[in-house]
């Protein structure tokens, strides 16, 4: 608490400073402008400087990750907006802020004149916190997080936009941005670690302890050095009754990724000792140009055309290192093994778009879009990489020792995707709107692929190098189609300026199949045939009832109900017949409710409640009693949560505003008993908050904020590691000049 305390005191003089000669600039530049004489007027030229604090007791890594802020504060500028005419004709604005702790920055200039154009330009950066644990294992309450927790992301633009609109003329624009993105954040893929509750004698593993001997929640951490750079330039010139569009763009991509995590840590396991594993370290260097022309011709109040054609080419090369290092039992030591070393890659993408869009107003009460968007895309790649392996019973890690293997690969896609559309709305029942509309994305592609294979292999031992052409169990044809189709009907009742009435139906109908040779001619070869596919029904219900003037009552409802499905024929151990590999069931239900009484007392509260349900293929897919090593089937799932939140405005006094606030959310759907036989996933978490704030002001141009609150957060699928709880203060000064 000493640190916080200490960091709002040193935030305190640096926003204090900051104001003192911020404000003198501004209030020299700025026109006067009159007192208003509400209570918090808004201002179009001011500056807001503020400070938070939080005195967090816990994991404060899964506090900066919930709250997005960091739990050693923030303070600084937290908005500051300034604008002036500087001619009869043009008029400059700035709209920035500055948040330390949060690393959260703005700077925008605009300039613009009327009847000529705009330049506009800026920075913005902010940071996302990430919390770097790994997993939880309940059975031995073991715990595993990377030895620095507090991880974070930056993610930067710099952009500038000019654009020049004369009347009567053409409008030009030509704008660059340039993206970053790095830091550390923390992987959704697991690596392995020793099961605690695994029997160790001797250095080795003795008997089994479910669910294996090595579970797999160590943390991962993903390292990221990303630059993207984007140049476009566009022409749209009116004229008469034809709108033309001219787009062209470039796109620079610049990546260099990687994936660190420790596999078995904290082993005493000889054959199975802690390492530190590089995987997926990957270089990505890609360029693109893209261009875009697109007609619109409005004939008459009842017809428009809308026609497009856009041709996109992209490159792209990459390359990186993939090393694991493994266990020698005759060198009973660790030596590097490179899983897939000096990766080289390289790939191109050729894509067609045409489009064309009618639409139709025969009359008042019917609005009618019919569109078909026709696409054809090419993309071809290939490349290698190398792998090392030691000579089994090899007495040293002389390079005599290990052969070096040379892998190639290759593929070759192609899609051709039509899109009808279709849009109706009726507006001829008065008060009640109808709507539906509907598309269907077809999709007839093939795919050549070949599995990385030893194209060369060279025996250390020997120096003896053998070739070898790509086996037939690497190489893959395949037709893959897609069948997409969305559609929903809705209809809107405004019954009154008391009651309106919304609602609407909805279905996603997903199937997604692939043929392989083997199934076309019948032959061995490769590819097979699966199919999965996914259809959901749902309805979205709304009501927004206003008996008084003062209350509001707003009511949702949303269920969804659905089924996922799988094919398989005999290549890939099915009989060709339709699985359901699960059925989800989903409901949300939510309430609103705003009242005011009297001027002085404003009252919010809102409550949503989330049903999810999804079934598995378990009881249908069995253990089999003879293969007791074949792993039960994944349970059924339950994710639901309840969220609440109640506010109270109130006026104290002329100058006076005070607010109250509470939040609460609840997930309970974690079975720790299923670690005995794999991972136990639902969450598990209750979070609350209380705050209680003040709005002062002391000037017509001068008024402060406050608030001090209280927040807890408990996580059972941590086991509680990550629980925090504590107040957390925040203040803030306006001033407009």
């Amino acid at each position: 608490m000493d640190t916080n305390l200490s960091f709002l005191r040193r935030g305190a003089g640096l926003i204090c400073a900051g104001a003192a000669l911020a404000l003198p600039g501004i209030r020299t530049a700025a026109a006067d402008t009159p007192a208003q004489a509400d209570a918090f007027p808004t201002f179009d030229n001011y500056i807001k400087v503020s400070g938070q604090a939080p005195f967090i007791s816990g994991d404060s890594a899964a506090f900066a990750t919930r709250t997005g802020s960091p739990a050693a504060g923030s303070g600084g500028i937290e908005d500051l907006s300034y604008a002036k005419d500087i001619s009869k004709d043009s008029t400059v604005t700035i709209n920035g802020h500055a948040l330390g702790g949060s690393d959260d920055y703005l700077a925008n200039l605009k300039l613009t004149t009327s009847n000529v154009g705009s330049v506009d330009a800026g920075y913005k950066s902010f940071r996302t916190f990430y919390d770097g644990v790994g997993g939880f294992f309940p059975l031995s309450d073991s715990f595993q997080t990377l030895s620095y927790e507090q991880l974070h992301v930056d993610r930067g633009s710099f952009w500038i936009n000019t654009t020049l609109a004369k009347p009567d003329l053409p409008v030009f624009n030509l704008s660059f941005h340039a993206d970053t993105r790095t830091g550390e954040k923390d992987s959704t893929e697991w690596g392995p670690i020793i099961n605690p509750n695994a029997v160790i004698v001797n250095g080795a593993l003795v008997g089994t302890a479910a669910p294996n001997n090595t579970p797999f929640i160590a943390p991962n951490v993903l390292t990221l050095d990303e630059h993207h750079q984007a140049l476009d330039a566009s022409m749209v010139a009116t004229i008469g009754k034809v709108t033309e569009t001219l787009k062209a763009g470039f796109d620079w991509v610049n990546n260099n990724d990687s994936r660190g995590y420790v596999k078995y840590p904290n082993s005493s396991v000889l054959v199975d000792p802690t390492v530190t594993v590089l995987d997926d370290q990957e270089l990505i260097r890609s360029t693109s140009f893209r261009l875009l022309n697109q007609t619109g011709i409005k004939f008459n109040d009842r017809i428009a055309l809308d026609v497009g054609l856009t041709y996109l080419h992209q490159s792209s090369t990459n390359g990186g290192e993939w090393i694991t290092p493994a266990y020698s039992s005759t060198l009973k030591q660790v030596y590097t093994a490179v899983t897939a070393g000096n990766i080289y890659g390289g790939s191109k993408v050729d894509d067609f778009v045409g489009n064309v869009f009618l639409k139709l107003t025969p009359n008042k009460n019917w609005l009618v879009d019919l569109g078909f968007r026709d696409e054809f895309n090419v993309i071809s790649s290939s490349g290698g990489f190398l792998t090392t392996s030691l000579a089994t019973g090899a007495t040293s890690l002389a390079s005599s020792n290990f052969t070096v293997a040379n892998d190639a690969t290759y593929s070759h896609v192609t899609d051709h995707v039509a899109t009808p559309e279709v849009s109706i709305r009726y507006l001829g029942f008065g008060k009640i709107s109808l709507y539906g509309t509907f598309d269907d994305r077809i999709n007839h592609g093939n795919q050549h692929w070949i599995n990385p294979y030893a194209a060369s292999t060279t025996a250390g031992i020997t120096g003896v190098t053998t070739t070898a052409p790509a086996p037939i169990g690497s190489v893959f044809f395949q037709e893959a189609n897609q069948d997409n189709a969305d559609a929903k009907i809705g209809a809107n009742w405004n019954a009154s300026s008391q009651l309106t009435v919304r609602a609407e139906v909805y279905r996603k109908d997903h199937q997604n199949r692939f043929v392989g040779a083997n199934d076309i001619i019948g032959t061995a070869s490769y590819g097979a045939l699966y199919v999965t596919g996914y259809t959901f029904t749902g309805l979205k219900f709304s009501v927004i009832f206003k008996p008084l003037p003062t209350l509001s009552f707003n009511t949702r409802y949303q269920p969804q109900n659905g089924m996922m499905s799988v094919t398989g024929n005999s290549v890939t151990g099915g009989l060709g017949n339709e699985i359901t590999s699960g059925k989800a069931s989903g409901q949300t239900i939510s309430e609103t409710i705003d009242w005011t009484p009297y001027s002085q007392l404003y009252l919010h509260g809102d409550i949503s409640a989330v049903y999810n349900y999804v079934q598995t293929a378990y009881p249908v897919v069995t253990v089999v009693t003879t293969s007791p090593s074949i792993p039960s089937p994944i349970v059924n799932a339950n994710n639901n949560c309840v969220t609440g939140n109640a506010l109270m405005g109130f006026v104290l006094n002329k100058e006076t505003d005070a607010q109250l606030q509470v939040t609460y959310t609840r997930a309970n759907n974690y079975n720790p008993q299923i670690a005995s036989g794999g991972q136990p996933y639902g969450a598990g978490f209750e979070e609350e908050s209380v705050t209680a704030g003040l709005k002062h002001k002391f000037t017509d141009r001068l008024f402060a904020e406050a608030k001090l609150g209280y927040l807890r957060r408990t996580d059972a699928t941590t086991g509680g590691f990550t629980n925090y709880h504590g107040p957390l203060a925040y203040v803030a000064l306006t001033y407009s000049p």
